[in-house]
């Protein structure tokens, strides 16, 4: 007998999921029992802010949605902080949040928040689950739009109910990679050519330069052309390769 629960935590698995951050909480725990029986770590932290941090940064690390799970309300409003910092920072990142029940609800509005309201300047996109049929278009969906450029954190609100709602089984839909847009030979050539004919030209590295796909193309250009290079708090990386190549030709401008 399958779920709603049960569908989302099978289109997460379909995307490649490997644990998500988060807090079991009342309008949750269907999902999270479905978890009990994935391949999925659930990982629980003391505080949902901290769960999508941590979301948030492993989207960086891995160029891969980092997922978190809260409940309603308070909870899913704990989110906002960590969604900013996602959207300022190009991270993907997908939070699931619970909801009280759509179809019926004994205690009226009670903890209940228009979490996607709230969400939507924060975020890429910003849905409510209505029906278990449209559960693994709307997960690939929302991978998709996190993953593309630029970058960002995106929110799924399922309803108690839904997630409970007892369903057929529908078919997963398969992840496609993504085409990154490229600049054109011809742009490429002209900025070759002001930097082969710039006197001191410098390397300025921002947050999107410290994406694991960005380093290694990075770190190549930086030692061919031996041009020092400065970069900004959130561009300096975590890719120890990056680093060991790029040793050396660093500047120090600043603190």
């Amino acid at each position: 007998m399958n779920k709603g629960s049960d569908l989302l935590v099978a289109a997460l698995e379909n995307e490649g999921v490997e644990r998500i951050f988060g807090i079991p909480g009342e309008e949750n725990l269907d999902v999270v029992e479905s978890l009990r029986s994935s391949t999925i770590e659930l990982v629980i932290t003391r505080h949902e802010q901290a769960a999508g941090f941590m979301a948030a940064t492993y989207g960086r690390l891995t160029g891969k949605p980092g997922v978190c799970l809260a409940t309603l309300g308070p909870g899913a409003l704990n989110l906002t902080t960590a969604a900013a910092y996602a959207h300022v920072g190009a991270m993907p990142m997908v939070m699931i949040t619970g909801q009280k029940g759509i179809l019926a609800s004994r205690q009226a509005r009670f903890q209940m928040v228009d979490v996607v309201a709230v969400m939507k300047p924060l975020t890429k996109l910003a849905r409510q689950i209505v029906s278990t049929g449209t559960i693994p278009a709307l997960v690939r969906e929302s991978f998709r739009v996190a993953q593309e450029e630029r970058q960002g954190p995106v929110l799924l609100e399922l309803p108690e109910d839904i997630a409970a709602e007892v369903c057929d089984p529908v078919r997963m839909v398969a992840p496609h990679p993504l085409e990154l847009p490229l600049a054109s030979p011809e742009a490429l050539d002209r900025a070759a050519a002001m930097i082969a004919a710039a006197k001191r030209p410098l390397v300025m590295v921002g947050a999107a330069a410290s994406r694991p796909r960005s380093s290694a193309d990075l770190a190549q250009f930086v030692s061919r052309t031996r041009n020092p290079l400065l970069h900004d708090p959130d561009g300096q990386g975590h890719s120890a390769r990056r680093d060991r190549a790029l040793h050396g030709h660093r500047c120090a401008f600043g603190a």
